[in-house]
């Protein structure tokens, strides 16, 4: 088999589906939506094909393929929903046809994260094809709606034994050990404006429209992860910049947000805090603000809510909280976090890197222990995720591939 073609079969087959939330209708046995049960269904097929034993949630919130049964088991965490495609006009290519093009597949959900399940499930198919004992199941979860609230993971640990270690194919290598508390919250600012942009909390506003009378007044921008929202160019910031003497409206977005996108929190004195903490408008729909914040974990989560919400009070502005997924401290001394970084060395050669804290939400915070995000992205990639033209290189599915296989086998044999 050429795991490398079979990669790329999978991922395209993955990625034909625009499994946002919501998309092709919600019912019972799709909570989630048809387009990512309908994605679930796919890849289950696949892996039976593979000789995997697999199962979907009755609600179509998970799913996972195994290759055996047992009391202990390594877990592959990943996930098939995505955000939006967001503004076409920045895309070169149709978002959900994954393009083939120098070298690199393009597709909404290449980076995040359906070449990466691609990359999990056939990295099992290796282990199958060469014999090697498998002292733990592997089990590869595919989640339905990480991008909008972590319900999937939820009822997972609610129906299932917690996996005895963790691998999310969801961050940079050698692995992130800690992530930062995500809040988000609609802030009701009171002001009579008819305007709309964005398309979710987790991303930068790559477009929105402001109705002013008989004008339409439209502003782009770029879309980013919302971790890092300065990487972006948020089109509401920028209109409320040239525009903050024009409407109350805009004069509250400026009390927020600095024109690059950095946050003005003056409650945060520490420095590091301060550096550390993001604040992303994502959505705007009329008078309403949908935002994302992410804090350092070393912070208590419950002082910055109350901190937040009293400042905000203070510009007239009602603060709801609609999600709130508290941060996580995993043990970087563990002798799973050292045999993973011990491969990651291996392969690499790459004997200076080290483990890191992330910005990023990702299922790194499902368990607590034992659970690291680990790639499949090395320092230098560039992925665009959650921006137009996302893509993953064919250089980054080589790497992932062998250090995956290779991380597996040690865990296999000597934990």
């Amino acid at each position: 088999m050429n795991y490398f073609d079979e990669i790329l079969y999978l991922s395209r087959r993955l990625l034909k589906y625009e499994s946002v939330y919501g998309h092709g209708g919600i019912d019972q046995g799709a909570v989630f939506g048809h387009t990512i049960l309908n994605c679930h269904k796919e890849v289950l097929d696949y892996c039976r094909n593979l000789g995997l034993k697999t199962y979907l949630d009755p609600e179509g919130m998970y799913a996972y393929a195994e290759t055996h049964e047992g009391e202990d088991y390594i877990a592959i965490l990943t996930h098939l929903d995505v955000v939006a495609s967001g503004d076409l006009c920045h895309w070169d290519y149709p978002p959900f046809e994954a393009s083939l093009v120098d070298d690199k597949l393009i597709a909404r959900g290449a980076a995040d994260d359906k070449v990466p399940a691609a990359i999990g499930v056939l990295a099992i198919k290796r282990l199958m094809d060469e014999g090697v004992k498998l002292k733990y199941p592997i089990r590869i979860i595919f989640g339905g709606d990480e991008e909008t609230g972590f319900r999937c993971i939820k009822k997972y640990k609610q129906v299932h034994k917690p996996p005895k270690y963790t691998l999310v194919m969801d961050g940079t290598f050698p692995f992130s050990y800690s992530e930062k508390h995500l809040l988000n919250y609609e802030l009701h600012t009171s002001q009579q404006i008819k305007i709309e942009g964005g398309v979710g909390y987790n991303s930068v506003m790559d477009h929105v429209t402001w109705y002013n009378g008989d004008l339409h007044i439209e502003e782009r921008g770029q879309s980013a992860h919302a971790s890092r929202p300065t990487q972006g160019e948020n089109a509401l910031i920028k209109l409320a910049y040239m525009n903050q003497e024009h409407h109350d409206f805009f004069k509250l977005v400026n009390r927020l947000v600095g024109p690059d996108g950095s946050h003005k929190l003056s409650f945060l004195e520490d420095e590091k805090l301060f550096n550390e903490t993001s604040l992303c408008l994502g959505k705007v729909k009329d008078g309403v603000l949908y935002t994302d914040l992410r804090v350092p974990p070393e912070m208590d989560l419950e002082a910055f809510k109350i901190s937040f919400e009293n400042l905000v009070k203070t510009y007239g502005i009602k603060p709801v909280l609609t999600d709130s997924l508290r941060g996580t401290i995993t043990c970087k001394e563990s002798k799973f976090a050292k045999t993973v970084l011990m491969a990651y060395q291996e392969v690499t050669g790459d004997l200076t890197s080290m483990p890191f804290k992330t910005g990023s939400a990702t299922y790194g915070r499902s368990f607590d222990e034992n659970c690291l995000s680990f790639g499949p992205r090395m320092p230098y990639h560039i992925t665009n995720t959650h921006k137009a033209n996302e893509f993953v290189p064919f250089d980054l599915i080589k790497n992932a591939f062998e250090l995956y296989v290779h991380t597996l086998k040690m865990i296999e044999e000597g934990l």
